[in-house]
């Protein structure tokens, strides 16, 4: 009997594909899913192969699955000694600007967030509207931190939270430990612990 297998497992900044069978089945669906080439890798799964692998394999070492390292892939970056800048480039690496009237267009189309049946907050759904803010603008713009002010009118289109509000709600999350504050120029602003957000991650 041939038994054949097909996975599928989609993470947050990749896609990983699993295909098992027999060798003629399994690179008819890795051409029709145009996955040839750099992507991905082949190995056999039979036992007979793994015995043979472990027999040549020198004692107390491991055989890695999947083809062996290819340094010609790795770029080379050479530099003469002293030349390194560790301060060039930083604005290059700084991600972009957040479009707040984007995100507030993004946020008002959105469904009001449901709120955990076990939350014990005494305002669970603003709870709820800055977690789902600070999730979408660290996950998806690379934002570690928010002004009160700034997270006030990104949600003015759906809550009547005014800067003051904010302000208060973080500071109680600050209190129980699901945001960090963090002292900027700009004044307090407000980082989310990752187990937190992690609803939203899923």
């Amino acid at each position: 009997m041939v038994k054949m297998r097909f996975s599928f497992r989609h993470e947050p900044n990749d896609i990983v594909t699993v295909i098992e069978g027999p060798e003629a089945w399994v690179k008819h669906f890795v051409e029709q899913m145009g996955l040839e080439g750099d992507c991905g890798w082949m190995m056999e799964m039979t036992q007979q192969d793994q015995q043979s692998n472990d027999e040549n394999a020198p004692e107390g070492s491991s055989v890695l699955p999947g083809p062996p390292p290819d340094p010609s892939k790795i770029p080379a970056v050479i530099r003469e000694i002293g030349s390194f800048d560790p301060s060039e480039n930083l604005e290059s690496n700084k991600p972009p600007p957040l479009d707040e009237e984007e995100l507030r267009s993004f946020i008002s189309e959105m469904p009001e967030p449901e709120i955990p049946p076990d939350s014990i907050s005494n305002d669970p759904l603003t709870e709820e509207w800055l977690r789902l803010v600070l999730a979408i603008v660290v996950t998806e713009h690379g934002i570690s931190s928010m002004l009160p002010e700034t997270i006030a009118s990104i949600l003015s289109e759906r809550t009547s939270l005014d800067d003051i509000a904010v302000s208060i709600a973080l500071r109680r999350l600050w209190v129980a430990g699901k945001v960090d504050k963090i002292l900027t120029e700009q004044g307090e602003e407000y980082s989310p612990s990752p187990s937190w957000i992690q609803v939203y991650r899923e």
